[in-house]
């Protein structure tokens, strides 16, 4: 699927057009040096509207590319619309995050926050997508859009994190709307979709079997089978978390090809803590690597 909205060249015949659209598209490819050493580089890229990233670090070495996404705006309003495409080839080894948390503001117009993530990930390389959390503000009408495309044995590994309201400001998510998926497809056959379809009003963030009277909800994964010794480290992880349903509620899942892990929670940081332990856990396995923590995570 093509994720590119393309920006219109006239404006509506009022001379206002009410949508605002930024975009960035990014290529990048394995490439072996001189010296004989791979090198991840960015190759073509196109940029529209407030979206850019900073120059490439390569904190680990040359071989990953960290990559931060930069959207000076800092929030959607009423028919904003955000697209990211990452491309990486074979051999690339990218890392993607952002500086800060994503916002859909309260929207009074009839249309919706939209954005949309379409990562490609080649065989043999390697994405890592990471971002801040998401905030949904009290009467924001959001849509919020991941597909991944894997090929052969190429490694994905992402979260998504969002925020209903901002609770510790007294600002519920009493009224407003959300649509929400995450897809990945393995050469072309579907391996994992979360939908999620959310009305204030409709009762899920209070039922049973909806989001609990939790504010925050996110999801983790990793396309890889998790050794033995390792899954039972995450469900003494797991089991942990679930002794302070007050703090966060966590639940693990091996499918096959896909680990899956899912939270709960009242805010934002208990649910970042866990996901970023889990994933300096399983990093070094399922991608050889040591965790390297972004340092715009630290400012």
């Amino acid at each position: 699927m093509n994720m590119l909205i393309a920006p219109h060249t006239h404006a509506q015949t009022d001379g206002i057009d009410p949508r605002w659209r930024a975009l960035f598209r990014g290529e990048f490819y394995g490439a072996t040096t001189s010296t004989g050493n791979l090198q991840t580089r960015m190759g073509k890229t196109m940029h529209f509207g407030p979206l850019r990233v900073q120059r490439p670090f390569y904190p680990e070495g040359s071989e990953l590319l960290h990559m931060y996404l930069l959207h000076p705006p800092g929030g959607l309003v009423g028919g904003d619309q955000l697209v990211i495409q990452v491309d990486a080839h074979e051999q690339a080894q990218v890392l993607v995050t952002t500086p800060s948390a994503g916002k859909l503001y309260r929207n009074e117009t009839e249309l919706n926050q939209v954005q949309q993530v379409s990562i490609k990930v080649g065989d043999g390389s390697a994405v890592e997508y990471l971002p801040q959390e998401n905030i949904i503000f009290n009467g924001a009408k959001g849509e919020l859009n991941t597909q991944v495309t894997i090929s052969g044995d190429g490694l994905f590994i992402g979260w998504e994190i969002t925020c209903l309201g901002r609770p510790e400001s007294e600002a519920l998510f009493t009224q407003g709307k959300l649509k929400q998926t995450l897809a990945i497809y393995l050469d072309e056959r579907l391996l994992f979709i979360d939908r999620f379809n959310l009305d204030a009003l409709s009762g899920v963030l209070t039922s049973r079997v909806g989001l609990q009277n939790y504010s925050v909800f996110a999801t983790f994964v990793i396309n890889r089978n998790i050794d033995a010794s390792l899954m039972n480290l995450l469900l003494e992880l797991q089991a942990d978390c679930n002794e302070q349903p007050q703090k966060i509620l966590m639940g693990i899942t091996q499918k096959d090809g896909i680990l899956i892990i899912r939270a709960l929670a009242h805010r934002a940081e208990p649910i970042r803590h866990q996901f970023e332990r889990i994933w300096q856990l399983l990093r070094p396995s399922v991608y050889g690597r040591e965790a390297c923590t972004p340092r715009i995570w630290n400012t």
